[in-house]
C-alpha cells in the first residue's frame, strides 16, 4: 500500500474511538494524507469543539515535521523562538501538541493521524492504538 485510502482512515479512527471510549475520554480524531490534507475526521459526542478544530493541524504537523508531535513539543522547548516563528507563519497552520503521529509505509510518510481532547498522555495512548491497527494493515498487505 503506497497511498493512504479513505477506508483505512476510517479503520484507524474507529480503533481510536473505541479506545477513547474505554478511557471515558471524548476526543476528536483526524487522518491526513501525505500533503497534510484531511481524509477523515470524527468528533465523539461530548468532545470539545476546540479538539475538533485542532486535531487536523496536529496530524498535519506530524506529517510536515516527519515525527510524532510529542517529540516536536520536546524539541520546541529547546529552541522556542525558532518553533514559535514556524508555527506562527506556517500556512496551513501547525500545532505543537501531543497526540499526532506520521503514518509510514515502506519508509515513506503517506499521512498522519492525531487524537485530541484528552490529556497529552491520553492523546498519545489513543493515537498509538490507531498506529497498532495501521501496523496490522501494513503487515497484512505484504
Amino acid at each position: 500500500m503506497s497511498a493512504l485510502m479513505a477506508d483505512t482512515a476510517l479503520q484507524l479512527i474507529s480503533a481510536a474511538r473505541e479506545h477513547a471510549a474505554s478511557l471515558e475520554a471524548p476526543m476528536a480524531f483526524a487522518v491526513v494524507d501525505a500533503g497534510g490534507h484531511p481524509l477523515a475526521m470524527l468528533r465523539m459526542d461530548g468532545a470539545s469543539l476546540l479538539a475538533a478544530t485542532t486535531v487536523v493541524a496536529k496530524a498535519r504537523t506530524a506529517v510536515y515535521c516527519r515525527r510524532p508531535t510529542h517529540v516536536i513539543v520536546e524539541r520546541a522547548g529547546l529552541f522556542p523562538e525558532v518553533w514559535s516563528s514556524l508555527v506562527s507563519t506556517a500556512v496551513p497552520p501547525l500545532l505543537l501538541s501531543m497526540g499526532g503521529f506520521p503514518l509510514e509505509c515502506a519508509g515513506e510518510i503517506v499521512g498522519g493521524f492525531a487524537s485530541s481532547g484528552g490529556s497529552g498522555e491520553q492523546d498519545i495512548e489513543v493515537s498509538q492504538q490507531a498506529l497498532t491497527v495501521w501496523t496490522c494493515i501494513q503487515e497484512a498487505g505484504r
